[in-house]
């Protein structure tokens, strides 16, 4: 039976965070195969754009259950909270003002070139990235979704930070 609405039931999996992935990956790979279009080559041409959509339903779910934070968008969003809304920001002053220093800090060891004091760096965001994850994990088992919608938005925030980090650490074999 082929669901699209909810990618838990499309892989089988409950509606919990973490994702497990070894069952993820298994029932991936089971519709990979069970929906290949190389299975439909006989098939009238309607038929064959129906099972296109679906393999490409299966490919996208699974890049967004496979991403902890994609997951976690689109758990909340499940739950009929829009986590995309342009017009929602972060309303707490104190997250918003970190996020600024810690990014004058990255600003600062780029400029000094201080490749030592980047990894030190980057080893305590993605340590920040996990608490925050975890507290995520929390609220979702609560069911508190809006507070889960604000956390979300910090992970954002969180990994756009470390992407600019590694993008950094890149740099320095550049330079």
């Amino acid at each position: 039976m082929f669901n699209n609405s909810n990618y838990f039931v499309l892989f089988q999996l409950p509606l919990t965070l973490p994702i497990d992935m070894v069952k993820l990956n298994t029932q991936y790979q089971q519709l990979q195969r069970q929906f290949h279009p190389d299975n439909f080559a006989l098939v009238p041409d309607h038929e064959k754009a129906l099972i296109l959509q679906k393999s490409a339903t299966i490919n996208f779910a699974y890049k967004t259950l496979k991403d902890p934070l994609k997951a976690a968008e689109y758990r909340v969003s499940l739950e009929n909270i829009d986590v995309d809304a342009e017009h929602d920001t972060i309303r707490d002053s104190d997250f918003l003002v970190e996020q600024f220093e810690l990014r004058e800090m990255l600003d600062e060891i780029e400029n000094r070139h201080d490749w030592s004091a980047l990894d030190k760096f980057y080893d305590e965001i993605i340590q920040r990235n996990k608490d925050t994850y975890g507290t995520l994990l929390r609220a979702m088992e609560q069911s508190d979704w809006q507070t889960s919608k604000t956390i979300i938005y910090r992970l954002r925030y969180l990994a756009r930070l470390i992407e600019q980090i590694e993008l950094l650490q890149e740099k320095q074999f550049d330079l």
